[in-house]
Order: structure tokens, then C-alpha cells, then sequence
């Protein structure tokens, strides 16, 4: 891992400086919105804005990286992303910050994709997976520090813009001044829904869901926070403690759901995530470390379901169609996560604060019964047959999920269909177990 470090230094660097520059932001814009008085369904657009630039910067960047080139690429996004930080400063107003918001969506994903196919050109099979668990680490770590960082402040000064937008323009001076040459740049192909659908109802509409949670978790917790009484400091240190539990539960669940069955650990995690939601909602700022407690649980099962439903996808895939299976349901994620903030917020002015962690946590349980519904009229694929988890962060662009390990095996017999039986070129059988009866050439891709 030291060597893949080493090797890879100027991306991680610049990664980790983003990163904690988001971090700022996803506190620092809420306690600026609430201190401006701005409702919650107007703060709550604004922050959608957020990942709606995210969406549209994963469709348009690729086409523009691989004309322009990497450094390019990633000079000019981080260029403006640090100059839409400081435009906050200068635009009060709702409305020119919902579009700043979009403009700060869009580079991010174009300096992710920029960070992400570098990385993959950068791997070896040998090396693939340590170089995603060192991007798990570095970008987890990057957002919990910047929203430590944004409880030092009031969110009504000028310093944590001027940080933000600092560590952004940092960003691009390793990149900027490394040897190393730039890659050539393909964009992971996508599949259409039709086909999502064929593979796994359940991944598809696991991630859609996922991803309007998350956006309601980090765009309108910093406004909840604030709304219940919490001041400054507890607001980041409640926003941060999501970090926590992603690095204290991911692993362990991770291993879980290799070991059983996937699904029903995809459930019992979804339940578990619920409660601690539903929990959530009757707690008030008198229980400040209650709050942290159960935050970090709800954030280290909620943000595991991400890496879950993609893995589970996965199980009934050859290692040539997880690149772009993944590759489609991450954008699936990201059309949830742009009406995420947008609607919890509107139920926070309809019913109040407490209707915040009570409509996410009726998310999962939904979720929770559609998981239960697909177990009811698919059989379970073998637990051998069943992939190791690769842990990805939400942030995760399409262009991640090439540094899957699985992804590069090459299948043992590529003249096979893989819909007549998607386990035939599974890595983890036994060969003597690759000859299935009947029932379990009905799995591939059923819809039922």
C-alpha cells in the first residue's frame, strides 16, 4: 500500500484538499442559509443545486476530458470551483447561490472523474485495490475534517469561504507539476434502464433511493442541526460523526454480506438504519451525545448501502459487464440524490424539524419492504458464488467504479452467454460448482 501511495501522491494530495473544501462547504452554506433566513424548502433547492451540477458534470465532463486533456481539465474546474465559493461572498441572494451551487456540482464531478480515471491508469491488478481502500480513506477523511473545520466559525464571517476557495486553488499544484504523463481517457460505457432492470430491480431501485437519502443526510443536516438548537460546533461535529460510523461499520458489514446471503444483510442494514433514523427524530439538543451516537450509526449503515447495492448487482454479472452495469446505476444514484434535499426540506415546513429523520427513516423502511418483495420471487444466488464487497464513497463518479479488482479478471470462457447463466465465469466457484442444475440457471435475469 506504502508503494501505491507513493506512486499516486499528487492525486491523493489534491483529492484530500477538495475534499475537505467540500467538507466546509456542506456546513458552512447551511449555517450561512439559516442565519439569512431562508426557509427550508429555499435552502433546500439551493443545496439540491448541489447535485444536480454533480449529475450534469458526470454527463458532459468525460466528452471534455478526452479532448482537453487531464490537467487541463482538472486546472479549469478547480479554477472556477474556487472562484463559485468566493461568489458566495459577493451574491446573497437564493437564487444566484442555487446556480453557484450547480456550477460547484459540476467541477466536483469533473475533478473526481479527472482523479478517478488517473488512478485507474495508474493501478495494476496487483495494486487496483489498494489504491481504491487509499481513495475510500482520503476522501472520507477529507469531508469529515472540513466540517470539523466549519465548526471554528460562525458561518457569517468571511473566513471559511476564503479557506474553502484556498485549499480548492491548492488543489491543482500537484497535479499541475507532476512528471508523470497524463493518461488517455475512455468514458465507461452505460447500459439502458431496460437492462438495469433485467440484471437487478433491486439495485436499481436500492441506489435510486440511497441517493435521495444522502442528499437529504449532507444537504439539509447542517439546517436541522441548527433548527434543533445545536450551535456551531455541535453542527459539525454532528455532520462529522456520519464520517465516523462509515469507517467504524463499512468494513465489518462489508464482510457480513460476503459471508451471507446479500440481500438479507442489504436488509437487515436498511432496518437497522431506519431505527436509528426514527430514533433520531425524537432527540432533542439536550442529548447532544446521544445525537453523535446514533448520527454515526445511522451514517456508518446508511452510507454502506451505496457500496452494497453495487456489489450485489455485481454477484450476477461476468467481470466484462461490471464496469458498465456500476457505471449506469451510479448515475441512477445521482438523479435520486438531486430531489433528495428538495423534498425533505419541503416536509420540514409542512410538518416540522421532527418530520426531517422521520422521512428519511420511512425511505429505508420502503426500501426495506421492496428488498423483502425481491427475496419473495428470486432465489438467492449461491453465498460462494458471491463477489467480496468493494467499499466505494458516495462521492464515487462513474469513472470509480473501473478500479473495481473484480473488473479486471478475464472471464474463463468469454464465448458463453452470460444471460443463459451469469455464474458460469464467476471467479469465486469452484469450477465442479460451475455446473448448475436448472433452478439456478432460472436466476440470471429474470424479472419477476
Amino acid at each position: 500500500m506504502i508503494r501505491s501511495l507513493i506512486s499516486t501522491w499528487p492525486l491523493f494530495f489534491g483529492l484530500a484538499l477538495i475534499m475537505i473544501g467540500n467538507g466546509i462547504q456542506i456546513v458552512l452554506l447551511g449555517l450561512r442559509a439559516s442565519a439569512s433566513g431562508y426557509s427550508n424548502l429555499i435552502t433546500g433547492i439551493m443545496m439540491g443545486g448541489y447535485f444536480l451540477g454533480i449529475f450534469i458534470g458526470s454527463m458532459v465532463v468525460p466528452n471534455t476530458l478526452s479532448k482537453v486533456g487531464h490537467i487541463r481539465t482538472f486546472g479549469a474546474l478547480a479554477a472556477i470551483a474556487s472562484a463559485s465559493i468566493l461568489m458566495h461572498l459577493i451574491l446573497s441572494d437564493p437564487i444566484s447561490w442555487s446556480f453557484l451551487r450547480v456550477f460547484t456540482g459540476f467541477c466536483y464531478a469533473g475533478m473526481y472523474i479527472v482523479v478517478e480515471s488517473w488512478l485507474n491508469e495508474r493501478a495494476t491488478n496487483e495494486t487496483r485495490g489498494q489504491i481504491l481502500s487509499i481513495y475510500m480513506i482520503i476522501t472520507m477523511t477529507g469531508l469529515g475534517v472540513g466540517q470539523l473545520i466549519s465548526g471554528f466559525d460562525d458561518g457569517i464571517s468571511y473566513n471559511l469561504f476564503l479557506i474553502a476557495s484556498v485549499l480548492i486553488s491548492l488543489a491543482v499544484v500537484p497535479i499541475l507539476i507532476t512528471a508523470a504523463k497524463a493518461p488517455d481517457f475512455e468514458a465507461p460505457e452505460m447500459i439502458s434502464i431496460r437492462r438495469l432492470i433485467q440484471i437487478s430491480p433491486l439495485a436499481l431501485v436500492g441506489l435510486f433511493v440511497t441517493g435521495i437519502v444522502v442528499a437529504m443526510l449532507f444537504g439539509i443536516g447542517a439546517i436541522y442541526a441548527k433548527n434543533i438548537g445545536l450551535n456551531t460546533l455541535q453542527t459539525s461535529l454532528f455532520m462529522a460523526s456520519t464520517t465516523v460510523g462509515v469507517f467504524c461499520l463499512q468494513y465489518p458489514l462489508g464482510k457480513i454480506s460476503d459471508k451471507f446471503d446479500r440481500r438479507a444483510v442489504i436488509l437487515g442494514i436498511c432496518l437497522s438504519a431506519a431505527i436509528f433514523a426514527l430514533i433520531l427524530s425524537l432527540l432533542e439538543k439536550n442529548n447532544f451525545i446521544f445525537l453523535l451516537l446514533f448520527m454515526s450509526l445511522y451514517g456508518g449503515t446508511s452510507l454502506a448501502l451505496y457500496s452494497l447495492f453495487i456489489a450485489h448487482a455485481n454477484d450476477y454479472l461476468p467481470p466484462s459487464q461490471m464496469v458498465s452495469t456500476s457505471s449506469s446505476l451510479v448515475m441512477v444514484n445521482g438523479i435520486g440524490a438531486v430531489i433528495g434535499a428538495p423534498l425533505v426540506a419541503a416536509s420540514m415546513d409542512l410538518l416540522g424539524n421532527w418530520s426531517y429523520f422521520m422521512l428519511i427513516g420511512i425511505f429505508h423502511i420502503g426500501l426495506a419492504l421492496f428488498i423483502g418483495y425481491r427475496m419473495s420471487v428470486r432465489p438467492s444466488i449461491p453465498t460462494e458464488a458471491q463477489g467480496p464487497l468493494v467499499l466505494l464513497p458516495e462521492t464515487a463518479t462513474a469513472t470509480a467504479v473501473s478500479l473495481n479488482p473484480e473488473a479486471e479478471w478475464i472471464e474463463t470462457n468469454p464465448d458463453i452467454n452470460a444471460e443463459a447463466n451469469p455464474l458460469m465465469d464467476n471467479p469465486y466457484l469452484d469450477r465442479k460448482s460451475t455446473r448448475l442444475n436448472s433452478s439456478h440457471r432460472c436466476i440470471s435475469y429474470a424479472v419477476f
